[in-house]
């Protein structure tokens, strides 16, 4: 049995990197390389002080540039997120993706307070 979510989930361009350093200005480092690049983040998902998870659009002719971005800004993407990008670019139509991010002197232990819901 196949849900009908999965068709649209296999869609999905997941890229991985490690960035070292001060994770607040990895992280306007890395935004602002995506927004050089013509991507346009969505959705913003934070997991502890270790794990960002950044969702995105980009069209397929921007999929090079941002490579090189996330690279000059201080993330290392593995060996399977650079060939995702590589297939993007010979790709015709604007793509969504997720771009995790682990902050590699990241603090585990970080709490963040989660809004009350009203009602």
């Amino acid at each position: 049995m196949r849900w009908k979510f999965q068709d649209q989930w296999d869609k999905v361009v997941r890229l991985q990197g490690v960035a070292r350093g001060d994770r607040h200005a990895l992280t306007a480092r890395i935004s602002a390389a995506m927004s050089d690049a013509s991507a346009v983040i969505v959705d913003v998902h934070l997991f502890s002080g270790v794990l960002t998870v950044l969702a995105f659009e980009l069209a397929p002719e921007d999929a090079k540039g941002l490579a090189d971005a996330l690279h000059g800004a201080g993330l290392d993407l593995d060996a399977k997120s650079r060939q995702a990008l590589t297939e993007v670019a010979s790709s015709r139509q604007r793509v969504e993706g997720t771009l995790a991010i682990t902050f590699a002197d990241g603090d585990p232990d970080l709490r963040r307070e989660v809004p009350a819901v009203p009602g």
